[in-house]
């Protein structure tokens, strides 16, 4: 069995699509962007291609695929697709007339996207009501059954008791995504007596990776160092300002704080210190005393 994987953002898009790979067998080839390579460890995958190196991506024309799996909204990657043997396609391609299109077995996902067949608004609203997360998703979009498959980093978790990670960075796309309490969360936590480890960008994504496997429990929003978390099989409080909790499956660590402006400002991009003020430090900090007390 041969499988090529398409998929090259956003980082924690990438490695929540690592799940795929408990379930796969054979050889395995996944294309990416440069800066998710560190993400993409897992010895379960083949080879990466980089979606700039023109030669690597031309040599897969003369490979047969059993499956491709098509995640990605980019119609230059779809084009070369169109080229490359294989017997299935899950996923994303171009119609005849060049518009995305989708295989059947992935309308669940791809219903609420932004080339949703249904348009942008209701893709939207499906995205709003699903109650299914991600990782079931996917798992059921390969024809398997969803029982809990972990992230597949490649790294092995560290075994760290007593530090707490924060994660304050939450990039550009989303800035709804900040929340106003970390610095004085922090001075609660360090009047308590627990070790604080504030965890930034490094130069370097392994860095960071090894930054938060540094830690017993991470709190964060709904970011890649959420995922990171979840896949070192850390501890995890995770703030929902404007996307969806119900897609973070939560593999029963995790506790998951929705702000109570969720609806008003959902999938908004708008930057606004309303909803980015909206959660109680109070309710985040009692969080991370219960789950640091559980065994």
């Amino acid at each position: 069995m041969r499988t090529l994987i398409v998929k090259i953002g956003a980082l924690g898009d990438v490695l929540r699509s690592t799940i795929l790979l408990r379930e796969l067998e054979g050889e395995i080839y996944w294309i990416t962007k440069r800066n998710a390579k560190d993400l993409l460890q897992s010895d379960k995958i083949t080879k990466i291609i980089f979606s700039d190196d023109e030669h690597e991506l031309e040599s897969l024309k003369k490979i047969y695929f059993d499956t491709v799996i098509s995640l990605e909204e980019d119609k230059k990657l779809l084009e070369l697709l169109k080229n490359i043997q294989h017997e299935k396609l899950i996923g994303l391609y171009l119609d005849k007339d060049k518009n995305f299109a989708y295989s059947e077995d992935s309308n669940e996902w791809f219903d609420m996207s932004l080339v949703s067949k249904y348009g942008k608004e209701k893709a939207d609203l499906l995205k709003k009501i699903n109650r299914k997360s991600h990782s079931q998703i996917f798992i059921e979009m390969i024809g398997e059954k969803f029982n809990g498959q972990e992230y597949d980093l490649g790294c092995a978790p560290k075994q760290i008791n007593g530090v707490i990670g924060i994660v304050s960075r939450c990039g550009d796309v989303w800035p709804n995504k900040e929340w106003s309490g970390y610095d004085e969360l922090r001075e609660k936590l360090k009047n308590d007596g627990y070790k604080l480890q504030n965890i930034p960008m490094r130069p370097t994504l392994k860095e960071h990776i090894e930054d938060i496997n540094n830690c017993e429990l991470i709190v964060c929003g709904d970011t890649l160092g959420m995922h990171i978390a979840l896949a070192l099989k850390k501890k995890v409080v995770a703030l929902f300002n404007c996307t969806p909790p119900h897609e973070i499956y939560d593999y029963g660590r995790m506790v998951k704080i929705v702000s109570p402006l969720y609806e008003k400002y959902f999938f908004s991009r708008e930057k606004n210190e309303e909803v980015i003020k909206s959660i109680p430090v109070n309710e985040v900090y009692e969080a991370v005393k219960s789950m640091m007390s559980a065994d």
